[in-house]
């Protein structure tokens, strides 16, 4: 995020929207706080209980899009024809759009009806992109949210891969993520303990077109209890991998991977009792989640941090944790809950 915080793209975009900010503000919150803003005013008078999926429909629809999703080659040359024989020039080439590296694309309409939408997100969810579909809905949506009137003459947006450099890129994933799982929505629905069957079963509940590692993710971060995600892999030392991508010759022999905690996500309420993994710890063997890593398999025990062993040598502090680990894409998701 400091990345982000310090770009001068992201604070002009802040200032061209109206928020008003000043040199040291952060324009990542002030824009956040723009959306939000945005978006309860779409929704006065809708009613309560809205899933996420019935929100992104209704945001979609008073931003003035719609959604044409491709799962298929054949997908792709229907909408084309379509959009075509309406006089959309712009669709002329939309197999040259999607690239790769490519999601989603929206363009604006120039034949439209003034009672038609002014906009279509072309989502583009063939093979391995079918699984961000929901996100790259939201992706689209951000854009919409944060268009300037300099945006609106002549407009056609491309959505990149998510290892996009360009700061407004990166800006667009992190208001995706916040309004995709919104707050206000998702803490309607939570009930009782944290588990990874809660998580599936709200998935399915609110937003089952979202995938199952975007849900682990975000419904963590929401939940009401303190909670610590953690995704173990096998990885090395920092210090061996800045070695290893520098084509550094110290190591006689190849150094060995260990599973490792390869990303962590702790949500508010853990951040605010102190709980505390860092990214790359190595995974105590002693551990659930290495007996799962190696059996392939689903296990839940009580455990204390305090077996974690920090890179200094010493080791966490103590703390009875209840731990559920998963099996799942050749490494292991684990919920690790302070009992």
């Amino acid at each position: 995020m400091a990345f982000l915080r310090d770009s001068l793209q992201i604070h002009k975009l802040a200032s061209d929207l109206g928020t008003r900010i000043r040199k040291d503000d952060d324009p990542v919150a002030a824009i956040l706080k723009h959306c939000e803003h945005r978006i309860k005013t779409m929704l006065v008078g809708a009613g309560d209980d809205w899933t996420l999926t019935q929100l992104l429909d209704w945001i979609a629809n008073r931003l003035s899009t719609s959604f044409e999703v491709i799962r298929s080659d054949k997908d792709l040359y229907g909408i084309k024809e379509k959009y075509i024989q309406q006089k959309e020039t712009a669709f002329v080439q939309l197999e040259d759009e999607f690239s790769h590296e490519v999601f989603g694309v929206t363009f604006k309409l120039h034949h439209s009806e003034s009672w038609e939408h002014q906009y279509v997100s072309v989502i583009d969810c063939r093979d391995h992109k079918a699984a961000r579909g929901y996100f790259t809905k939201w992706h689209e949506l951000a854009h919409l949210l944060t268009q300037t009137d300099q945006m609106r003459l002549i407009f056609r947006r491309t959505h990149a891969s998510t290892n996009s450099a360009d700061p407004e890129e990166r800006l667009m994933e992190v208001i995706a993520g916040t309004f995709g799982f919104y707050q206000p929505i998702v803490r309607n629905f939570i009930k009782g303990d944290i588990s990874f069957e809660a998580i599936e079963s709200l998935r399915q509940q609110l937003c089952p077109e979202a995938s199952w590692q975007s849900s682990l993710i975000n419904f963590s971060k929401r939940w009401n209890s303190p909670c610590i995600l953690v995704r173990a892999e096998m990885g090395l030392k920092r210090s061996e991998e800045t070695k290893l991508n520098q084509n550094r010759f110290d190591f006689m022999v190849s150094p060995e991977t260990a599973l490792r905690a390869i990303h962590v996500t702790a949500n508010d309420l853990a951040r605010d009792l102190g709980l505390l993994i860092h990214e790359n710890m190595r995974i105590p063997q002693t551990s659930v989640i290495h007996r799962a890593f190696t059996e392939e398999s689903s296990y839940e025990a009580d455990e204390d941090l305090s077996s974690w062993e920090t890179s200094r040598g010493g080791s966490l502090k103590p703390c009875h944790v209840r731990v559920q680990a998963k099996w799942w894409l050749d490494g292991v998701d684990a919920l690790i809950i302070p009992t």
